[in-house]
């Protein structure tokens, strides 16, 4: 019989867990309860002992007084356990369906096929097909393997900390990765982790970046909410990255003024010129970096990132820039600094999170899987969402509203 678990019961269960990710935690029910969302926390206990877990978020559906249901990335189970699998989806199905539920999703953080940094597929890697095809005996829809960006990613790119160390995630990284985070620790960057009071810059920050990238973004009251729900049990930070445009000025003058001195040494015209090629290059960045300077200001706020914190891993979950910066490289330095703060901290995984499958450079979101990729991070492809329906009537209705709305958005656009 599923059993209803407290908030202490439950987090120390799924903390624990192979496939921990705070998505299954309490805190997440409480951040998505702000939105309108009324959250489960049950489980399956054995000798008092919890042997599987969800969080459910069920939704009202005020028409037909009836919910729908969502296990965010997944039960707290063992999915190759067929036995102990079978027994909790049969005992979920009861109580969605007992507590007037339509029907329940999940997107498992489960991978469907292994896949190596560049995207190919792991020849006799890990491949749970099977796993697929046994949802579907058990009743569930599999909605297909979708790619776009409208639900919860389905393909994540992972890289492994377990066993490693700063000089070795280092030598394993793409050349030109390695060369923008050294780029970036001689830049005026400073790294400051953010407070409440600081989430207005970085909600500023993510604005900016919605508008060029074309996404939408979240209002300041859910970064607000998220961080409420989250840091008091240390389970998030907030990076920000501020640059000082005068130390940067000066930085570039002392580099001139030492060629210039270089200069004064030299007689072989070609060295000559290359020397004074680089003065040219650096006055550049002078120039440049003058003309931000009175434009936003000598002390600026130009990056930022969100981490969840849970578990076994690390999870990127937003990542925010000034695009007039961005060849300072301070996301290069955010995702180095947390990689740090990961390995010190014990962490088996740094999560970069959603990726597009756009492993060919010609597909416009390729630059940000190769990003990603220049880590050494692996893609992982996961299994998709499935849907199991608990009451044929009502779906049938639900699904027929469904349509009804988006069309009406459609013809609103």
């Amino acid at each position: 019989m599923i059993t209803k678990l407290t908030e202490e019961e439950f987090n120390k269960f799924a903390i624990h867990h192979p496939n921990s990710i705070f998505f299954q935690s309490s805190y997440w029910g409480k951040l998505k309860q702000s939105t309108g969302w009324i959250p489960h926390l049950v489980g399956l206990k054995e000798n008092s002992k919890i042997t599987s877990a969800t969080l459910l978020l069920a939704k009202k559906i005020p028409i037909f007084n009836r919910y729908i249901y969502y296990a965010p990335r997944g039960f707290l189970t063992d999915y190759n356990n067929y036995e102990q699998l079978d027994e909790f989806i049969s005992k979920i199905k009861d109580y969605v369906k007992t507590n007037k539920g339509i029907f329940v999703k999940m997107n498992p953080l489960i991978i469907y096929q292994e896949r190596n940094i560049d995207g190919d597929i792991v020849e006799n890697g890990i491949n749970n097909k099977n796993l697929v095809e046994h949802l579907k005996k058990l009743g569930f829809q599999h909605n297909g393997f979708y790619n776009h960006r409208d639900l919860e990613p389905r393909f994540l790119s992972v890289l492994d900390l377990e066993n490693k160390t700063e000089e070795l995630l280092l030598k394993e990284m793409r050349s030109t990765t390695r060369w923008s985070i050294k780029n970036s620790s001689k830049n005026s960057l400073t790294v400051k982790e953010a407070n409440s009071d600081d989430l207005k810059q970085f909600k500023e920050l993510m604005k900016h970046t919605s508008e060029r990238r074309g996404f939408i973004d979240r209002p300041l009251s859910y970064y607000k909410t998220m961080y409420q729900s989250f840091i008091s049990t240390n389970h998030i930070k907030v990076l920000l990255v501020d640059f000082d445009a005068t130390k940067q000025i000066k930085r570039y003058q002392d580099e001139i003024d030492e060629i210039k001195k270089k200069l004064q040494k030299i007689k072989k015209e070609g060295q000559k010129k290359e020397l004074e090629s680089q003065i040219n290059s650096i006055s550049k960045k002078i120039t440049n970096t003058t003309e931000l300077k009175q434009k936003y200001g000598n002390n600026v706020t130009i990056a930022g990132g969100l981490y969840m914190l849970f578990g076994n891993q690390i999870v990127y979950l937003f990542g925010a820039s000034l695009k007039p910066f961005m060849h300072l490289n301070s996301q290069y330095l955010l995702q180095w600094k947390m990689i740090q703060y990961g390995l010190t901290n014990h962490y088996q995984k740094f999560n970069f999170y959603g990726i597009d499958p756009a492993f060919d450079e010609s597909d416009p979101m390729f630059g940000l899987f190769d990003f990603k990729r220049g880590f050494n991070s692996k893609v992982v492809e996961l299994i998709g969402e499935f849907t199991l329906i608990t009451n044929s009537f009502y779906y049938s209705i639900y699904k027929i509203m469904f349509t009804f709305y988006n069309q009406l958005k459609k013809v609103k656009k």
